[in-house]
């Protein structure tokens, strides 16, 4: 398993000029790491709506990388958005899913049957050009460099344990960082 903050640090990494729609958990730890607020949407009051927002910024914005930090247990409620990101087959989605094997994002509550899911296999089925699994920070790390290469959509799981404290949820709120976002794709920045 790969420590939740360390994924999060990895894809930053790798990142570039990309837009980043982060929720749940995994927008905790992106808040963390980030070097680049100005171009991050922070989802945190619609969370189950990341892949959805991510959607939509990536047909806007078709010249740049859209990133979408999704947690399991946010997917699980919106399955649905899997269809339509494969049918609308937008080349500059790359959508991760935090698979938290500790359960922390959910108070340490299991999601029940929750582990049975094959996220991968759906994404694919629903028409998703490429899926990758990942449960070992080095491979994480060497393997985002194929990932961020790939024509998309493309569908990541990454196995995640979280810290027992989850980090707080950014200061500035949903209507603040759209603003900053938007500033910079207009600013050209």
């Amino acid at each position: 398993m790969i420590p939740s903050t360390e994924a999060a640090r990895a894809i930053s990494f790798h990142r570039q000029d990309a837009l980043v729609v982060s929720t749940s958990s995994a927008l905790r730890d992106w808040n963390q790491v980030s070097e680049r607020r100005d171009l991050d949407i922070d989802l945190t009051d619609c969370m189950d709506r990341a892949p959805g927002v991510g959607l939509g910024l990536s047909l806007a914005q078709p010249d740049r990388k859209v990133l979408v930090l999704d947690c399991d247990a946010t997917l699980r409620t919106d399955l649905g958005a899997l269809a339509t990101i494969g049918e609308s087959c937008p080349q500059n989605l790359v959508h991760f899913v935090f698979d938290d094997a500790s359960h922390v994002s959910t108070h340490g509550i299991p999601v029940e049957g929750i582990d049975n899911v094959n996220f991968a296999s759906m994404a694919q089925g629903a028409g998703y050009t490429r899926t990758f699994q990942f449960d070992n920070p080095e491979e994480l790390f060497i393997g985002l460099e194929e990932v961020m290469r790939e024509t998309g959509p493309v569908f990541v799981v990454v196995k995640v344990l979280h810290d027992q404290d989850l980090p707080p949820f950014p200061e500035r709120s949903m209507a603040e960082g759209w603003s900053q976002v938007r500033e910079t794709l207009l600013g050209g920045t």
